[in-house]
């Protein structure tokens, strides 16, 4: 049993590792949506794997020379973190963006199954707490996570003026002055019918990657189920001088924007 558990470690490292070479060209081993926002929500996507790569490799050394030393207390600590985070990567897929990553849920069950032959095969109970906390870590997520609400619900103002037939929302950042220059625009100079809600892009963060957008400002024009979006103060600006509704989601080529985390 311990040469399964060292190949099953080696074939988690080098399933990591293929899916870092893959994202150096711009691919992935998982193409579905559920792959996409979790690594969008990821602040470092390609540290995060190589962090997954060392712990399959450790985890492997570890059990090649547990023949000769008594290394089980170091793997007990090393699977019962591994499956809590683990527990809440899955948690945050399955009850936040209600989408799962295959990516994440392969390694997710190999280190499960890793830790069920080595339970079972060095009657280490220990190893009984990461499985434990694997599933509190799942629900705990479902109870602590924030309820997301509608756009109306989430934006910081609402401007009405006159009888608009369509809803408008303005992302922007604090610190971003394309965004203070709109909406001064809309509040002050704009002629006509207007409903405007104004909503912090930190915290629509998820439907703006979402949406691929990763700068502000961002204008999306709601109605009678069409949308519109703009990204970038000068199309934004072109946008609603030319008026046109297409039937189905549009974007522009960004211009004049600042990035989500950075402002220049």
């Amino acid at each position: 049993m311990r040469r399964i558990l060292i190949g099953l470690n080696l074939f988690g490292a080098f399933f990591i590792i293929l899916e870092l070479f893959l994202k150096q060209q711009g691919k992935s081993i998982c193409q579905t949506e559920g792959c996409q926002l979790a690594m969008g929500l990821a602040r470092n996507e390609n540290f995060i794997l190589i962090i997954g790569t060392t712990i399959f490799l450790v985890l492997s050394l570890l059990f090649f020379l547990s023949k000769k030393r008594n290394l089980f207390p170091i793997i007990d600590v090393i699977l019962i973190g591994v499956l809590s985070v683990e527990g809440y990567l899955i948690g945050i897929q399955f009850f936040f963006l209600s989408h799962l990553c295959n990516f994440c849920l392969i390694v997710g069950i190999l280190f499960l199954i890793i830790t069920l032959i080595y339970l079972f095969t060095y009657h280490r109970l220990t190893a009984l707490a990461g499985i434990v906390s694997f599933i509190m870590v799942i629900f705990a997520t479902y109870l602590i996570l924030p309820m997301t609400g509608t756009l109306e619900e989430m934006a910081k103002i609402c401007y009405i003026k006159g009888n608009p037939k369509d809803k408008w929302y303005l992302f922007v950042k604090e610190n971003c002055p394309h965004c203070k220059k709109l909406l001064n625009y809309f509040l002050n100079y704009y002629k006509g019918d207007l409903k405007l809600y104004v909503c912090e892009a930190e915290r629509c963060s998820l439907l703006l990657k979402k949406l691929g957008i990763k700068e502000v400002p961002v204008l999306l024009i709601e109605e009678k189920g069409k949308k519109e979006i703009f990204v970038g103060e000068q199309c934004i600006l072109q946008g609603i001088e030319k008026k046109q509704l297409f039937p189905e989601m549009f974007f522009y080529q960004p211009q004049g924007t600042c990035g989500l985390n950075t402002c220049q």
